[in-house]
C-alpha cells in the first residue's frame, strides 16, 4: 500500500492518541467529578457539537472579510459561487450564456487566476477540460453552510464551508424551481447527528435547461455531496465528504455560426478525508488537523482522464489577539508541494498587523512564492489599512509552460462602520498580468496583456430602517484597458426585509423584495483570432426577486436581464432577455 493510501490509518491513530492524552489532562485538571451543567443546559440538551469553521483565524483588520451565513445564502437569489461573486467589489462575472454554460469570474486584471477556491481549508485544483481554471458556476450553494471571501490586491480567496447539523433533530430540505427555457432543477439536503457524536449529510442538486441557445440543445448538471462526520465534543472531529459533479451540455453556437461553447461531457470527484484536534472549542487555542484529499476527472468522449492526490497536515493557534497557523499539502502530480503560513496580531485595541506567505513546487522544476503584509489602524467608526503584495504566481499547474510571472501590487482603503451607514473607498496599484483564455470559451481567442493600473474600490451599505438595505459597489481601473475589467463598473441592491415582527413574534413570516442593478461603461473582452480587441459593450442589466415564507413553506420567483437589454457579458453569446425561473422550497425538523 501506498504512503497516500496509508495516511487515513496513520493520522487516525495520532488523532485517537492525541485526543485520548489531551481528554487524560482535562479530566485531571478538573478534578475527579464533572461541573455540574449550567441551569439552562436542559433547553440546549438535543444540541451536539460541531467542527470549527476551517477559515483564517483573526484578529482581522476592517473590511478584509466578506461573509455569508447559511440564512444569508439561502435567502438568495444566488444558485452557484458564481452568483455569489458578484458581491464582491471588482468582480466581472463572464457568463457564457443563461444557467449551465460556463461562467468564469475575472478580478484584478488577471482573467479568472486570481480566484482561489478553499473547500474546508483545502485549496481545490482545477482538472479535466478546464485544467487551468476552476468554473465557480459549477458550484452550487446547496450544501455550503458558509461562504467567505477575502479580497487583497492580488487575488482573491474563497472559503467554502461545507454544510453541518448542530442538533440531534434531523433537517431536511427539497426545493423544486421550474422556469422559462425549458429550466427545471431540483435540490435537497438531509442531514442527521447522534448523541455520540456521528453525523450523516446528504445533498443533490439537479439542473436542466436548454439556456436560450437555440432548439434542439441542452444542458445538464447533477451534483451529489455525501458527508460524514464524528465530533464527540467541539475539540476533535473525523470527517469524509464525497462530491460528484457530473456535467453534460451540448455546444452554443453564436449568431455567425462559430462555436462559442463546446460541448462538455464529464464527471468531476472530490474526496476529503480529514481529522482535527485542538486544546479549546470554538477554534481557539492549539489546534492540528490533517487528511488526504483526492479529485478526479473522466471523460469517455475525449478519452481524458486524471487524477490529483495529496496529503495535507495543518497546525494553528488562535487566541484573542493573536493568531497563526501553517499547512502543508504534498500532492502527486502537477504540484509536488506547497507550505502556506498566515499571522495576525493585535498589539492593542486600534492596530491589527497581518502577513500571509506561500510556497510552491511544481513539475517542470518549477517554483511560485506569494508574500502579504497588511496593517491596519481603527479609531472610532473609522480605519484605514495598507496591504503590499509581490508574487511570482503560477496561475496553470497542469502546463508545463506556465513558469510563472512576476507581480508585485500594493493598495490602500480607509472605512467607516456605524449601525445606519458603512463602507470604504481605496486605491489599489496592480501591476501588469498576461492571463491566460477560457478554454470553455473559444469564442475568445485570447487575452491582451494588461498594463499597470490605479484600480478605484468602493463599497457602500446604507441602512435607514431595520428592514431596508441599501448595498452598492464601484471599482475603476483608471485610464487603463483592461480585459472584462470595464470602467465604472458598479453594482447596485435595493433589499427588503421584513419578518413581520410586530404582527407576528414568533417569526413564522418572512418577506424578502430585492432589485438589483449590474452596470459598466464600454471596455474590451480579450482579442480575436485575427489578434484584434473584441469589444465590451457598456450595458445595464437589471434582477429582480421576491421570496415568501410561512413557517417551513418558501416560494420564489426571479427574473433576470428583467428589462430586456441586447448585450452579452460575453460578446457572441448571448444572454437570454427576462429570463424567469419560480419555485418553492420545504424545510422539516423532525
Amino acid at each position: 500500500m501506498s504512503f497516500v493510501g496509508r495516511a487515513p490509518a496513520l493520522l487516525l491513530a495520532l488523532l485517537i492518541t492525541n485526543t485520548n492524552l489531551v481528554a487524560a489532562q482535562d479530566s485531571l485538571a478538573a478534578g475527579a467529578l464533572p461541573p455540574s451543567p449550567p441551569p439552562d443546559s436542559i433547553a440546549e440538551i438535543s444540541r451536539v457539537p460541531i467542527a470549527p469553521y476551517e477559515v483564517p483565524a483573526g484578529p482581522m483588520v476592517p473590511w478584509s472579510r466578506l461573509s455569508f451565513n447559511r440564512d444569508s445564502i439561502i435567502w438568495n437569489s444566488s444558485i452557484t459561487l458564481a452568483d455569489l461573486l458578484t458581491a464582491v467589489p471588482g468582480v466581472f462575472v463572464a457568463r457564457g450564456g443563461f444557467r449551465g454554460l460556463p461562467e468564469y469570474a475575472v478580478y484584478a486584471g488577471r482573467g479568472a487566476a486570481a480566484i482561489e477556491i478553499y473547500w474546508d481549508g483545502h485549496r481545490l485544483t482545477p482538472v479535466g477540460r478546464d485544467s487551468i481554471y476552476i468554473d465557480p458556476g459549477e458550484i452550487p450553494l446547496t450544501y455550503l453552510r458558509r461562504v467567505e471571501f477575502e479580497p487583497t490586491p492580488s487575488v482573491l480567496r474563497v472559503y467554502l464551508v461545507s454544510e453541518r447539523q448542530e442538533e440531534i433533530e434531523a433537517r431536511s430540505i427539497v426545493r423544486f424551481v421550474t422556469g422559462d427555457f425549458g429550466t427545471g432543477a431540483y435540490s435537497g439536503i438531509f442531514q442527521k447527528r447522534w448523541a455520540q457524536g456521528l453525523g450523516f449529510n446528504v445533498g443533490v442538486d439537479f439542473m436542466t435547461t436548454d439556456g436560450a441557445s437555440g432548439p434542439g440543445r441542452s444542458d445538464q448538471l447533477v451534483d451529489i455531496w455525501i458527508k460524514g462526520e464524528w465530533n464527540p465534543d467541539s475539540t476533535a472531529g473525523v470527517s469524509y465528504q464525497f462530491r460528484r459533479h457530473s456535467v453534460d451540455s451540448d455546444p452554443v453556437q453564436t449568431l455567425t455560426g462559430v462555436t462559442g461553447v463546446p460541448a462538455r461531457l464529464g464527471n468531476r470527484t472530490d474526496l476529503l478525508f480529514s481529522m482535527f484536534r485542538s486544546t479549546e472549542s470554538q477554534g481557539r487555542g492549539l489546534r492540528f488537523d490533517g487528511g488526504v484529499w483526492a479529485s478526479s476527472w473522466t471523460d469517455d468522449t475525449l478519452d481524458l482522464d486524471q487524477d490529483v492526490r495529496s496529503i495535507f497536515v495543518g497546525v494553528r493557534y488562535s487566541g484573542r489577539r493573536f493568531s497563526a497557523e501553517t499547512r502543508a499539502r504534498f500532492a502527486d502530480m502537477w504540484i509536488r508541494n506547497s507550505f502556506e503560513s498566515r499571522l495576525n496580531w493585535s498589539p492593542v485595541n486600534s492596530v491589527v498587523i497581518g502577513g500571509y506567505a506561500r510556497r510552491g513546487s511544481y513539475t517542470g522544476e518549477r517554483r511560485s512564492y506569494r508574500i502579504e503584509g497588511t496593517a491596519g489602524i481603527s479609531g472610532g467608526p473609522f480605519s484605514i489599512v495598507g496591504t503590499v503584495s509581490k508574487a511570482r504566481a503560477i496561475e496553470a499547474p497542469s502546463l508545463v509552460a506556465d513558469t510563472g510571472q512576476v507581480v508585485a501590487d500594493f493598495g490602500v482603503r480607509v472605512g467607516m462602520s456605524t449601525r445606519r451607514i458603512s463602507g470604504h473607498v481605496g486605491l489599489v496599484r496592480r501591476d501588469g498580468y498576461q492571463p491566460s483564455s477560457f478554454p470553455q470559451l473559444p469564442v475568445i481567442a485570447s487575452f491582451d496583456s494588461s498594463r499597470q493600473a490605479t484600480y478605484i474600490e468602493a463599497r457602500a451599505v446604507l441602512r435607514p430602517w431595520s428592514y431596508l438595505t441599501i448595498d452598492a459597489w464601484y471599482s475603476d481601473p483608471g485610464s487603463a484597458t483592461l480585459d472584462f475589467q470595464p470602467p465604472n463598473h458598479t453594482r447596485l441592491q435595493l433589499t427588503f426585509r421584513s419578518k413581520f415582527w410586530r404582527t407576528f413574534r414568533s417569526g413564522a413570516f418572512d418577506l424578502k423584495a430585492q432589485i438589483s442593478m449590474d452596470s459598466w461603461s464600454r471596455g474590451t473582452a480579450g482579442l480575436s483570432d485575427a489578434g484584434l480587441p473584441i469589444e465590451l459593450r457598456g450595458i445595464t442589466f437589471y434582477e429582480t426577486y421576491l421570496e415568501f415564507q410561512i413557517v417551513g413553506f418558501t416560494m420564489f420567483w426571479n427574473m433576470r436581464n428583467a428589462y430586456n437589454a441586447q448585450e452579452q457579458y460575453v460578446p457572441g453569446l448571448e444572454y437570454p432577455r427576462s429570463a424567469q425561473t419560480y419555485g418553492v422550497r420545504w424545510e422539516f425538523s423532525d
